[in-house]
């Protein structure tokens, strides 16, 4: 891969940097961490959100300038790279001062190859906080993958029309990334499980867990799926609602089933490959939820 990158004329190069520009900027301004937001100077976020549009706009080179300073006075705020929730808005602002840098005048192959580790590994990161969090995808190592076939499509760059799908399918990475990590970070994804139900019932299942024991909740949330994986849902409610369960076990979770319904739910008890239980069945035999992969 580094021979292609070093093939790259310093058009197509500034192509892959603005691409990746516009894949991260929105994980720059992601709201997950209080400090991250708090750090960050004043016109940081107007700059990044307008970078977003860098794809298919190219940037000034005081557009460039403006945002490679702001950025990197963001990252500046620590000496090191935060861990936690504050990683991933301060890694993704770290991969724009790095795109910012070339497109101020330092294309090339060397350059490439750096970003491309940066996106490799921030894409492993984003992986591991999946399984972390108990959230399935359509194959392991999800986004290093994806990742990997938009990097193989840059040697397509010179042929007449690519740009624009290269363009489209960095846009669809960039929004499952942001879905990815606030649903991964978020507060259902700690659930023990989710049970999937049709809408217009959800409010049931809340209302039958009735006076829940001490450390147990049940309340409706967003589905923790990436988009792929969120079609298996449709494919079986008209509009699929989730009803998540902290802190009770498969008997508590079998009572609730009996009490509002077994039929037409299906029972997410955290497994890696995503599979469901029919209502019924778990009511009948409860399963304990998966421990962390």
């Amino acid at each position: 891969m580094a021979e292609v990158l070093n093939s790259l004329s310093d058009g197509e190069s500034d192509q892959v940097a603005r691409l990746a520009v516009a894949r991260f900027a929105p994980l720059a301004l992601l709201s997950v961490s209080t400090w991250w937001n708090e750090a960050v100077p004043a016109g940081y976020r107007p700059a990044v959100g307008a970078a977003e549009g860098w794809a298919t706009t190219p940037p000034s080179p005081r557009d460039v300038a403006r945002l490679e300073s702001l950025v990197d006075e963001a990252l500046d705020t620590v000496d090191e790279t935060p861990t936690g929730e504050a990683y991933y808005p301060y890694q993704a602002a770290a991969i724009l001062s790095h795109c910012a840098w070339g497109l101020g005048g330092n294309p090339g192959g060397a350059f490439l190859v750096r970003l491309r580790e940066e996106i490799d590994r921030y894409a492993g990161h984003v992986d591991w906080q999946l399984r972390q969090s108990r959230i399935p995808t359509l194959e392991p190592d999800w986004f290093r993958t994806r990742e990997e076939k938009l990097w193989l499509r840059v040697a397509r760059l010179g042929d007449e029309g690519e740009y624009a799908p290269m363009a489209q399918l960095s846009r669809e990475i960039a929004d499952e990334y942001t879905r990815a990590v606030t649903r991964a970070l978020s507060d259902e994804a700690t659930a023990d499980y989710v049970l999937v139900v049709e809408d217009a019932v959800k409010d049931a299942y809340v209302a039958a867990a009735g006076a829940v024991p001490a450390g147990v909740r049940v309340a409706v949330g967003e589905s923790l799926h990436l988009p792929g994986m969120d079609d298996a849902n449709r494919t079986y409610f008209e509009t699929p609602a989730f009803v998540y369960v902290w802190g009770g076990d498969g008997e508590y979770v079998a009572g609730l089933l009996r009490r509002a319904g077994t039929d037409r739910v299906l029972v997410d008890t955290r497994r890696q490959d995503g599979s469901v239980i029919e209502g019924r069945a778990f009511a009948a035999a409860p399963v304990p939820t998966s421990s962390p992969w």
